[in-house]
């Protein structure tokens, strides 16, 4: 038997177009879960950021919620953890990776009541060792992650767990990113399961991953959920030997691996080369990328500032209670992946104003956490972490300037 496992990840900034929003949940979302109601064989993971429930709340938008809780309902999708507002986890301090955690949970509980942790996506697939050893720690059975991150053989007939007995799931990134790129059909999937995918592992039960964002089905590849997942599970629901399940169910049918592993540090986009040359996050963290030098420049030193804010004895000082709370508030939204993200202009994204989006909520966080330590009468403790901020701030935005120059003639030359 051939088991392919689905997974489905959901997001958008907080920062997002509520305009944008709206004509992806009208040519995604909806017409996705509409889709997935008709079909009996449907199982899959899907991994939607809470921010992205609260926008669909907020922007009058909780049919869609509504449609994704009774698609949990009926058994036909399993949701899984993540990180509240999508930060890559590997680069921020651990205290900062489980409060996202932690306030992602308290969403999931709000809105779907029978959900407990099982599985767990990292944003973006980007996993190290230690975000493993926490995920673990918080109660998590399994993570999901690229196929570039196994070290040892690839196995499609048993499980790898950590050496703390976290379950380790690899995607596989060729088969996914056919999918999400519309280089293969839904006949040619299927077979590549119920054939080609059979011979190579001489006939035994085997499982396969496939992961990729929910917005490539309608949004990204108009009607994709029809042409490409619908057809999909027409052409199973025919197969005797192909089955569609949970990753979470999968410990049922396969066993543990001997051999524990330690994944190793990577994400969804990290290549071959990236890994040779010690990149392991190549679009948030690449050292010859200024922008994000600066971003992590920044990052630093207000981290640093956060944590003399939070030590502060407020008592009734409510002031700096207020000015506190408003720091931390941009702050959990700022350290979102997108900001970096944007700023790959040779791999095809740069959008500086998407980019400032993400910056000025980490500069709101520093102001209001330096202003909480004025009215605390400890000022001088941030002043030099403030400049920090304020200095390599004016940098970056010379750099998106002087960037822009340079990218905007580079695509006049490659036009010629």
């Amino acid at each position: 038997m051939i088991y392919w496992t689905p997974l489905l990840h959901m997001y958008q900034p907080s920062f997002q177009n509520s305009e944008v929003l709206k004509q992806i949940d009208k040519e995604c979302y909806k017409p996705l879960f509409r889709m997935l109601e008709e079909h009996d064989n449907v199982k899959i993971s899907l991994n939607i950021n809470a921010v992205l429930i609260e926008m669909l709340r907020e922007f009058n938008l909780s049919d869609t919620i509504e449609l994704l809780k009774n698609l949990e309902q009926n058994n036909k999708i399993e949701i899984v953890g993540t990180a509240k507002f999508h930060p890559i986890l590997p680069l921020i301090p651990q205290k900062e990776a489980e409060r996202q955690i932690e306030m992602n949970e308290e969403i999931l509980r709000q809105e779907f009541q029978q959900w407990k942790r099982t599985g767990f996506f990292p944003p973006e697939l980007s996993i190290s060792s230690q975000v493993a050893k926490f995920i673990r720690s918080k109660g998590y059975k399994w993570v999901i992650m690229s196929g570039i991150a196994c070290p040892s053989e690839w196995v499609y007939d048993q499980i790898y767990t950590s050496p703390n007995g976290l379950m380790l799931f690899f995607r596989d990134d060729i088969l996914s990113n056919k999918i999400a790129f519309n280089d293969i059909t839904a006949k040619e999937f299927v077979a590549h399961l119920g054939v080609t995918f059979k011979q190579e592992t001489k006939e035994k039960n085997k499982y396969s991953i496939t992961a990729m964002d929910a917005e490539t089905f309608g949004h990204h590849i108009k009607k994709f959920e029809r042409t490409f997942l619908s057809k999909s599970f027409e052409l199973i629901n025919n197969e005797k030997e192909i089955e569609i399940e949970f990753i979470s169910n999968l410990e049922k049918y396969f066993p543990t691996h001997n051999e524990k592993i330690i994944p190793k540090e990577s994400s969804w986009s990290t290549t071959y080369d990236d890994m040779n040359l010690n990149i392991p996050y190549p679009l948030w963290d690449h050292p010859d990328n200024r922008v994000h030098s600066l971003f992590w420049k920044i990052m630093r030193s207000l981290n640093n500032l956060m944590n003399l804010v939070e030590n502060l004895e407020l008592n009734d000082e409510w002031e700096v209670k207020r000015y506190t709370e408003t720091a931390r508030w941009f702050y959990d939204r700022g350290i979102c992946s997108d900001t970096t993200w944007w700023a790959n202009p040779d791999r095809g994204t740069w959008s500086p104003n998407l980019i400032y989006k993400g910056v000025e909520l980490l500069m709101k966080s520093a102001l209001n956490a330096q202003l909480a330590l004025v009215l605390a009468n400890k000022s001088d403790l941030g002043e030099g972490y403030f400049d920090s901020i304020s200095f390599y701030h004016n940098l970056l935005l010379m750099e998106l300037y002087s960037r822009t120059k340079k990218f905007k003639k580079h695509i006049k030359e490659g036009s010629q």
